[in-house]
């Protein structure tokens, strides 16, 4: 295997059946990684939407127990002891000891939400290392598809992340 770029119409990207001998299969494998790219470039914009709904439903009540609190753990922060709201329900009556979960529409949504975004940070994983690959192969072609798509994904993609609100500092 050669360790420098090449341009050529014989190349094989990640597997022995993506193996390009023409110049028409040359010029749809650059269309196709120019697709992937463009779709990695708008998964970002879609992580930062994701993330925003994230944290504006992230539940931050003190008796929250489905995720960690976002506030200090100092008694100034929560309501006085006296307070019966916040005391955990038992499960079985005459068990005062082990707490009972209370799933809130909020706390599913979020849950849901972050697994969402667990999926999608995948996905985006995924694919920066298909797209790794495909420029290892060294392919002088292959590789201007993944700068040009990174662009014109950019391109794309930067205009709609003006679009969503951000009430978070990252």
């Amino acid at each position: 295997m050669q360790m420098h770029f090449i341009f050529s119409d014989n190349v094989t990207l990640l597997f022995d059946f993506w193996t390009v001998q023409t110049l028409a299969g040359l010029v749809l494998s650059f269309m196709v990684v120019l697709l992937l790219t463009v779709l990695y470039e708008l998964s970002k914009v879609w992580k930062s939407n994701l993330l925003t709904r994230v944290l504006q439903t992230l539940p931050v009540t003190p008796d929250s127990a489905l995720c960690p609190p976002l506030i200090s753990d100092t008694e100034e922060h929560f309501p006085a002891a006296s307070d019966n709201s916040l005391t955990p329900d038992p499960v079985f009556p005459g068990e005062d000891s082990a707490p009972h979960v209370r799933f809130s529409s909020s706390a599913f949504q979020w849950w849901l939400l972050h697994a969402s975004l667990a999926l999608l940070h995948t996905a985006q994983v995924f694919l920066g290392y298909v797209l790794m690959l495909c420029v290892m192969s060294y392919n002088a072609t292959i590789f201007l598809a993944v700068i040009l798509g990174s662009a014109l994904g950019y391109y794309v993609a930067f205009p709609l992340l003006a679009t969503y609100p951000k009430p978070h500092n990252l």
